[in-house]
């Protein structure tokens, strides 16, 4: 059932010709909106307070529940390890923020960001919590690849580039060439610090385990590839590469560069509004849709 929407239920159909005309990166902290047409980007907490205190039920995905220290309110947390775990509860935070970024337009259709790692599972119910928040299509977009158009690499560009995507609660490797993910691995975890935490913190084995999926994968590339991947260097994206210890870190580990994207934690959703922008690549890159 769709939630009650300020918008004409016109907005429903099969989606625009030009392709989307907003954007959303649902993480585990933070829920991004985008209309690249106004140039604009909102960025609002993905965590809910539970109504009276109550403990909410355990949706599938895990415990969305968490308790900050002190008494403070509890919260819902629907997205979890950058995936929706409550369809319904994630809805919520999707409505809002697209709804604070297009204002009375009608999205029409939503370019939506999701894991490379993401089942047939996460991503239908990704796209039944932005269909029941704007009630329009959804398109969706693997992430790593949208943080690296976001970071300013060329859409479509053939040369390949390794990305490492360091979200509150998952960390994604992906190769991207010719515009799409080749390869990707990824690693989930549970932050030092609770998400949404100014000073965000990746546990110690998690750094080790990320640097052992990038070495395997590198490992696995053809020789050629291999080497164009190492010469171009590690592009970091996502909140956890503003960790200042973390390139330092890499980069005798990986035998290679590692370069931040400018303001990394928005490069999924500035990657997915240059998509929008460029409709025949944005139906290129997408992921397979989900009925």
């Amino acid at each position: 059932m769709l939630l009650s929407s300020p918008w004409d239920a016109g907005s429903r159909g099969t989606g625009s010709p030009r392709g989307p005309r907003a954007a959303l990166d649902l993480g585990s902290s933070r829920v991004r909106a985008g209309v690249p047409a106004r140039e604009l980007i909102i960025d609002r907490p993905a965590s809910l307070p539970v109504p009276d205190g109550r403990r909410p039920p355990r949706p599938r995905g895990g415990d969305p529940e968490h308790v900050p220290p002190g008494g403070d309110v509890p919260r819902l947390r629907p997205i979890r390890h950058g995936m929706v775990a409550d369809s319904r509860a994630c809805a919520v935070p999707a409505r809002r923020t697209l709804l604070e970024a297009t204002g009375a337009s009608p999205p029409g259709e939503v370019l939506l960001a999701v894991p490379a790692a993401a089942g047939g599972a996460d991503r239908r119910r990704a796209v039944a919590a932005v269909r029941s928040a704007a009630g329009c299509p959804v398109r969706l977009a693997d992430a790593p690849l949208a943080a690296a158009v976001g970071a300013g690499r060329p859409i479509g560009d053939p040369l390949p580039q390794l990305v490492m995507d360091i979200g509150a609660e998952i960390i994604e490797m992906a190769v991207i060439v010719d515009g799409r993910v080749e390869h990707a691995r990824s690693v989930q975890y549970l932050p030092d610090r609770a998400p949404g935490h100014a000073r965000p913190r990746v546990p110690e084995p998690v750094r080790h385990r990320s640097a052992d999926g990038l070495r395997r994968m590198l490992a696995d590339l053809p020789a050629r590839q291999r080497n164009r991947v190492r010469s171009r260097g590690l592009l970091l994206t996502g909140g956890g590469a503003l960790l200042p210890s973390l390139p330092v870190w890499l980069a005798p580990r990986l035998a290679m560069p590692v370069h931040i994207a400018p303001d990394p934690a928005r490069a999924t959703i500035r990657g997915l509004a240059r998509l929008c922008l460029a409709p025949a690549a944005a139906r290129a890159a997408a992921a397979p849709r989900v009925h």
